[in-house]
């Protein structure tokens, strides 16, 4: 009996505690370590974090390389589906602003949803053809 409560008391914290949730301005803070962790994440420009009439979003604008351009998007979405599995509050909607290292090229504004998105980067219940199929569009600028 007693080795069933004790499992009971060293199992139950974990349970009860649950993963850390953050505060808009850590998870903006947090941000450019996650790209400076990596060597071939793209250039972050800026995050940002905002509330619409249709719900909170988090915003990053990106530089992407031309001949990295999937490669890009596809980190720049699965660290906002990193970051954001731990707000306080959660996001509505995830959008990259992808600018070229072309001259001349206007910044391509790329949203996704955040469920699907969770759904293929961390759960990785979908391909990724499936999340830029059916999680992905873009908006002109």
């Amino acid at each position: 009996m007693s080795l069933v409560k004790n499992c009971i008391i060293l199992i139950l914290p974990v349970f009860l505690i649950g993963k850390p949730l953050f505060k808009d301005s850590q998870l903006l803070a947090m941000t450019p370590n996650y790209f400076s962790r990596d060597h071939s994440s793209p250039t972050l420009l800026g995050a940002n974090i905002y509330k619409t009439n249709k719900g909170r979003v988090f915003r990053l604008d990106i530089q992407a390389d031309r001949n990295r351009f999937d490669e890009d998007l596809i980190f720049a979405f699965s660290a906002l589906s990193n970051m954001g599995q731990y707000a306080k509050r959660p996001f509505k909607k995830y959008i990259v602003i992808i600018h070229s290292t072309q001259r001349n090229q206007r910044p391509q504004i790329a949203v996704g949803k955040v469920r699907c998105s969770f759904d293929c980067f961390i759960r990785q219940h979908t391909t990724y053809q499936e999340w830029k199929s059916n999680c992905l569009h873009f908006k002109e600028t």
